[in-house]
């Protein structure tokens, strides 16, 4: 009887180590309670330790900061600083095996003890040409906190850091299209999109340049059109020669990021009339043309 006793002693023994190892590996667990987030610690990584089901996260003020999950791993979110303040974040793993009455809270407590700045910057579209390597400016320069997020490819390989400064390195490796972001934290504030072509092709924009016009006697105004992109090597024609006629074809000293052969095409205005200008690139043989007006 003893034995026996002994025996189931031993089972129940084994039978509550499991039990307990099981509540435990199901009892929800963060790798932080509490954090601090200022200009240099913008954000914070948390990350589930062990739990039994999914996570939900809320914040009781997202203006003080808010939450980001990571697109990869369920079990990792982002806390967000933004205004002075404090503020909570409400963590609940619910587990799936179960009705939904089943559930853990956790609570972390978030001190953001300053305002935290994100600036917005305008996106840049650039194109380069296939083996180009560039360097192109940022509109700021680099912080230790920012980062480039889905920048090298096999389109394009792009390098920033704070040595660096505003300056950032582009390396053309095949043609196609690319984009990358710069994030302060896990906030995007700026955006690249890079085109990788054998050639520019011939871009006269249309918004600016859809139509010359002229009034008689013409003594001072507008007299030329852009060419924002190509090869280079332009010829430019007009229609009817007894209206007007090409005056000059300049290349122009390229904006620093925009370095793609632009121009300037200049008409004379002859007599009253309309007809067209022609522009056409050697190298592509793409033509492009622009309505002349002369009154």
């Amino acid at each position: 009887m003893k034995q026996i006793l002994v025996a189931l002693a031993v089972v129940f023994t084994f039978v509550a180590c499991d039990k307990n190892e099981t509540e435990l590996k199901n009892r929800l667990q963060l790798s932080l309670d509490s954090c601090v987030l200022d200009n240099e610690h913008s954000y914070i990584e948390v990350k589930k330790l062990s739990g039994a089901g999914s996570l939900q996260v809320m914040s009781s003020d997202p203006d003080i900061a808010d939450i980001s999950y990571d697109e990869k791993n369920k079990n990792v979110f982002y806390i967000i600083g933004h205004r002075t303040g404090y503020t909570s974040i409400t963590v609940i793993d619910a587990d799936d095996n179960t009705t939904g009455a089943d559930y853990a809270v956790k609570t972390i407590y978030v001190n953001v003890r300053e305002s935290i700045s994100y600036e917005e910057y305008s996106y840049q579209t650039v194109f380069m040409k296939k083996g180009d390597f560039r360097i192109f400016n940022l509109p700021f320069k680099f912080d230790k906190n920012d980062s480039i997020v889905g920048a090298n490819d096999y389109i394009a390989s792009v390098s920033a850091n704070v040595a660096l400064g505003n300056q950032l390195k582009v390396k053309a490796l095949a043609n196609g299209k690319t984009k990358f972001k710069i994030c302060k934290g896990k906030i995007d504030i700026f955006t690249i999109y890079i085109n990788v072509v054998n050639e520019y092709d011939l871009f006269i924009p249309e918004s600016e340049n859809n139509q010359l016009t002229f009034d008689l006697p013409f003594i001072v105004g507008v007299n030329g059109i852009s060419v924002w992109r190509g090869s280079g090597q332009y010829t430019a024609r007009v229609v009817d020669e007894t209206i007007a006629v090409v005056e000059s074809i300049t290349l122009q000293n390229d904006h620093f990021n925009q370095q793609t052969n632009s121009a300037v095409v200049r008409v004379t205005p002859l007599k009253r009339g309309s007809t067209k200008l022609l522009v056409t690139d050697v190298i592509t043989k793409q033509t492009a043309s622009v309505n002349v007006v002369v009154h």
